[in-house]
Parts: structure tokens; sequence; C-alpha cells
């Protein structure tokens, strides 16, 4: 019975000591954790492989069907073969306007004293060129 009075007291003695060698983390109150500037600029970077030709190929397959629905005969065959161009085409520009997984964010922020910064994030919500802003953590965000 003792030797388990002197074991709990061993670990609070222990516990103790360790707590006595945390560090207090000190808040400075002059100095903030962020810095506040302007978005000075956003480009969507590609992360890898631009290569993708996913709506190209949707955008025929759907032109081509759409346009074999129009007329009869050879005038049906020509309809298919530029339904299916157009439709490429089409498929093409939606795809390079959509932002997909492989692209992400680099936002430039200007400082008061002219110094500037570029953090790279995969979102920016509703954020524009010349919002007023604060990068902490690295991550800007929107004030």
């Amino acid at each position: 019975m003792k030797s388990i009075r002197w074991i709990g007291t061993g670990i609070v003695a222990i516990a103790i000591l360790l707590g006595g060698c945390a560090e207090m983390q000190s808040t400075s109150y002059n100095t903030p954790a962020y810095r506040q500037g302007v978005v000075d600029r956003i480009e969507i970077i590609k992360k890898g492989d631009t290569n993708n030709i996913a709506g190209t190929i949707i955008g025929g397959i759907a032109g081509g069907l759409i346009g074999h629905q129009i007329g009869g005969g050879s005038g049906q065959t020509a309809a298919t073969i530029v339904g299916g161009v157009g439709g490429a085409v089409a498929g093409n520009q939606v795809q390079q306007r959509t932002r997909g997984a492989n692209e992400t964010f680099r936002v430039t922020v200007r400082y008061e004293n002219g110094a500037t910064e570029t953090v790279r994030q995969d979102d920016i919500r509703d954020m524009r060129t010349g919002d007023r802003v604060r990068v902490e953590g690295g991550r800007v965000y929107r004030m």
C-alpha cells in the first residue's frame, strides 16, 4: 500500500516539475501576428500537367450527336461532322475557362511600406485585386 502511495506522489512530483519547465507564450500587443496590405495581383498557375483533352472529346461527341439529328442523307453526314468539330472547339474553350484541380492561385500583396509578398493558396473566395487583406500563417484573408 505504501508503494502505491509513493508511486502516486512520484507521478505528481514529475507532473509539477514538467509543468514548471513549460514555456509560457508571451503576447506582444505592440506587434500584430499578421501583416496588412492590398492585393496587388492574382494569378492562376498550373500545379502539374496541363495536357488534358477531356473537354475537347466530350464536346466533339455531344456536337456530333446533335448534328446527326439535323437533315437526312449526305446533309446529315455533313451536319454530324460540323457539329462534332464545333462541339470539340466549344468543349475545349469551356475546359480552358474552368479552374481545374491542377490549378492554384498566386496572390501578390503590397504592404504600406512598398514591400510585396507572394502567397500560393488553393482558395481565394471572393478576393479581388485592390482588396484590403491580412497575411497570417502563410495565407491571405480578406478584411
